[in-house]
Parts: C-alpha cells; structure tokens; sequence
C-alpha cells in the first residue's frame, strides 16, 4: 500500500510540472501570436484612418462647391458643428472636423468624427485646421471671389512638412523641413493610436502647438499622427465647377 501511495503521489508531482510546463508554453505561444496580430490591427486601424481622412476631405470639396466657402473648425464643445455657424471669421482656426456640419455619418455621441482607435478618448477625434489668410476669405461666402483666386493663389496659407525635427518647429514657415505644401487651404488629421506626444517628440508636438505649420510622414514608432490636407488648385476647380467661382 506504501508503494503504491508513493507511486500515486509522483504520478500526480509529474502532472502538476507537466500543467506547468504546458501554462508556459501556452504562454509563450500566445505572446508570440499576439504581438504580430496587435500590429496588424494598429496597421488596419491606420489604414481605416486614412480613409476616413479621405472621405472627410471630399466632404470639404463638396461643402465648398455647395456653400461657396469652406466650413470653420468645430470647438470642442459645440457637438461637431462649426463655429461660428455660417463662418466668417473663424472662433478657432484650429479644432475639430465639423463633422455634424459636413452631414458625415459614425460619429461619437456628441457628434465628432472619431478615428480607427476610438475607444471614448476624446484624443481620437479628427483634427481640421483652416487658413485664416487673405481676411479669412476661404470661410467667408463669395471671399475668395472678393479676394481673386490669383491673390489667394499667391499668398501662402497652412505649410505641411516633412519628418525629422530635432527642436522646436517654426511657427511661421517649415524652416528647413521639407515643403509638403505651402499653400495647403486646410489640413485634416488624426494623432493617430497614441494622443499624447513625449516632450522630445517635435514632430508629433507640431500639430498640437496651434500654429500654421503642421508635420506629415510616414508612421513609425515615435510619430503616429495621421495627416492629410487639401489642394488649393483642387479647391478653386470643384468651386468654379459648381458655379461658385468665376
């Protein structure tokens, strides 16, 4: 009876460091499944941006065909509409993507454009920033016709830039950044899967500093933002198309 008790016993030592054995591997296997599958859906998640990104910038063309000016920035709290409504003079010339005014579809409750990350951090709602230049004549009814298109083809609106700041970015200029555009009528974006930039990261503080010159670049590890913006050229061809120009 001995024998057998000390028989059963390592029978069931053996089982516990076999269900040990099998926990960590399982472990192991489930990190290493997991990591690859977390990229591919922070990849999907950056490409379903883009989209939506690309949407929103039709939607703007369209307002502007429509309305003969292009929307102002939403505030962030007037549930996505612009501010103020009708435009003008813009309350913010950098804010959220008047999504409710633009008549877009999934948005969050109050009535904001969300990205691919939404998960109720207000973080992840569309950014949109309009040129102020030429006595706000982008947002004003029939400004741009007040104004020309040659004197607002003329003059510089928002600059987009490439990667790579070391320091703080120019407030007025890219500097020595490359020139994406410097006559961008507005510019859309996402801060893509995390929404607050480490102090050392100038190129995600960039679009955040509220000035006139924003960063675009491929996503990597230490930038994330998700930028697009429109063309001027574009712009004044959809409005004169539409009657809205001359």
């Amino acid at each position: 009876m001995k024998a057998r008790s000390v028989l059963i016993d390592r029978i069931r030592g053996f089982s516990l460091v076999e269900i040990a054995v099998v926990l960590v591997i399982l472990a192991i296997l489930a990190t290493a499944i997991g990591v690859p599958l977390a990229s591919q859906l922070d990849q999907q998640r950056t490409i379903d941006t883009q989209k939506q990104l690309e949407v929103a910038r039709e939607a703007l063309y369209g307002f502007a065909m429509a309305n003969g000016r292009l929307p102002c920035p939403a505030a962030a709290a007037t549930t996505g509409v612009e501010a103020p409504v009708g435009g003008g003079a813009c309350t913010i010339a950098f804010g959220f993507l008047p999504a409710t005014t633009l008549g877009l579809t999934g948005l969050d409750a109050s009535g904001y454009m969300v990205d691919a990350w939404n998960d109720g951090d207000v973080g992840h709602r569309i950014r949109y920033a309009i040129s102020t230049q030429n006595t706000n004549a982008l947002t004003t009814v029939d400004g741009v016709k007040s104004q020309t298109m040659a004197t607002v083809a003329a003059t510089n609106q928002l600059y987009v830039c490439g990667t790579g700041l070391t320091a703080t970015a120019p407030t007025t200029n890219c500097g020595t950044m490359t020139v994406l555009s410097d006559k961008a009528p507005f510019v859309i974006y996402s801060l893509g899967k995390s929404t607050v930039p480490l102090a050392t990261n100038y190129d995600e503080l960039n679009n955040q500093n509220g000035d006139r010159v924003f960063t675009s670049g491929t996503p990597t590890d230490t930038f994330d933002d998700i930028v697009t913006w429109g063309s001027l050229n574009t712009l004044f061809s959809r409005m004169v198309q539409a009657g809205k120009l001359p």
